[in-house]
Parts: structure tokens; C-alpha cells; sequence
């Protein structure tokens, strides 16, 4: 009883705390200039350049790191603990050193010759990929590993292929861990700042996301501007983990 009520109270006290930190940056900011943010064209291009580099992103991230997962929760050997070891790097890693890494890499002389993805959106996509696609594998891997391959053989056994049994079963069974670690993984690249920055070169217009717009507004001295920016990316990012939220809980029909 007395844990119980120690881990009620300590919750509550941490939420106070993130709410009492989101708050006060609320009460200082002129919420009125969210309107002539959305009206700017300068911001425009910033959301548009964060939608198209983080879906790129995203999508790479569910063509790659889906399978990934599942490799990975349907294999225990040494190698495959490396390869999942290697999956938390981005995770723990700065994401400015991330990016002093990508642009070591971009720089070797065999890549250059095939692209040169500095201060290019392309470069930036590789960055976001970089960073957010390990919240896939990791989500994904956890969903897989919920369901049991007796599933798959059990259907097998009634005359289904491998891959419908696949699909029939454990896909159905996981779709809704996979969907929400790649929503995850999709706000991760909405607000990657470090890697992009390095990479992308924050060129206004060019390779500038909404991170890197707030950056550039409060060194540039437009304090206001960039604390409305960050008071509307506060809510999008927190819309979206409601969602996430909402879709593990969700029992289905």
C-alpha cells in the first residue's frame, strides 16, 4: 500500500513538474503571433521541408527497420545482440555527433564522387533516417516479440503458406506496435535539430525544418517568433504521442 501510494504521488509530482515547465513557457509567449506564424512564408517552407524530409525518412524506416525488428525478435545469438547493440548508438549518441559522423562519412571520397548529400535535402533525409529509425526497430521488435511463432505454425498446419500464415497471424497480431513505433520514429524526424543542422547546413529556404527555424529566429534575436514556433511544434509533438498513446491501448474490435 505504501509503495503504491509513493509511486501515485510520484507521478503525479512529475507530471506537475513537465506541466508547470510547459506552462510557464505558454504564459510568457504571445500566443497571438501563431497566427501570422502560419501566415509566414519563411515557416511554410520550414513545415514543408520537415514533412517531406521526415516522410522520406519514415517511410525508409518502415521498409528497413520492420524486418529488421522481426529478425531480431525471432533470433537470439551473439550476433544478432551485437546488431541489436548497435541499433541503440543513435539512441544515446548526441545528435550533433551523429551528424559529425555523417559528415565524416559523406566526405570520403568514394561517396562524393557518387553524391555529395552536404547541405542538401537528401543529406538531411539520411540524417533524420539515421537518428529516428532505431525507435522502429525497437517498437517493432518488442511488437513481434508479443506473438508467438506457434501462431504462424498453427495455420501452416491448416494448409496456409509461410507468408500468409505470416501476415494471418503475427503481422495482424503486431500491426499496431509497428504502426506506433513508426509514428514515433515520424516525430523523432519532425524534430531532429542536431544531425540535420550539421548535414543539412540550416539553409534558409533550402534545408531549414522547424527546429532549426526556431534556432535561427531566437539567434537572430526574434525571441517572440521563435517562442510561438516552439509553443505549435509543443502541441503537434504532444497530439502525437497522445496518438501513439491511444493506438497501443486500443483493444480493436
Amino acid at each position: 500500500m505504501v509503495l503504491t501510494n509513493l509511486a501515485k504521488w510520484s507521478s503525479f509530482l512529475l507530471a506537475l513538474f513537465i506541466m508547470t515547465i510547459i506552462g510557464a513557457t505558454i504564459m510568457v509567449t504571445d500566443t497571438s503571433l501563431i497566427n501570422g506564424l502560419l501566415r509566414d512564408p519563411a515557416f511554410g517552407r520550414a513545415v514543408l521541408f520537415s514533412l517531406q524530409t521526415s516522410i522520406v525518412a519514415t517511410l525508409l524506416a518502415a521498409i528497413t527497420a520492420v524486418p529488421t525488428g522481426f529478425y531480431l525478435a525471432r533470433n537470439r545469438t551473439l550476433v544478432t545482440r551485437f546488431i541489436d547493440a548497435l541499433f541503440d548508438i543513435p539512441i544515446v549518441m548526441p545528435p550533433l555527433v551523429v551528424g559529425v559522423l555523417l559528415l565524416s562519412f559523406f566526405n570520403l571520397g568514394f561517396i562524393k564522387t557518387v553524391y555529395d548529400f552536404i547541405f542538401t535535402t537528401p543529406g538531411a533525409i539520411v540524417a533524420q533516417f539515421f537518428v529516428a529509425m532505431p525507435f522502429t526497430v525497437r517498437a517493432s521488435k518488442s511488437a513481434f516479440e508479443l506473438v508467438s511463432p506457434v501462431y504462424e505454425q498453427m495455420a501452416m498446419t491448416l494448409g496456409a503458406t509461410p507468408t500468409r500464415a505470416f501476415f494471418d497471424t503475427t503481422w495482424k497480431m503486431a500491426l499496431r506496435g509497428v504502426i506506433a513505433g513508426l509514428i514515433l520514429s515520424w516525430l523523432r524526424c519532425l524534430g531532429e535539430f542536431g544531425a540535420t543542422l550539421m548535414v543539412g547546413g540550416a539553409i534558409p529556404g533550402r534545408t531549414e525544418n522547424v527546429p532549426i527555424y526556431i534556432y535561427l529566429s531566437m539567434s537572430a534575436g526574434e525571441f517572440d517568433k521563435g517562442m510561438a514556433a516552439s509553443v505549435l511544434a509543443l502541441f503537434c509533438a504532444f497530439s502525437g504521442v497522445l496518438l501513439v498513446k491511444l493506438l497501443v491501448d486500443w483493444k480493436g474490435t
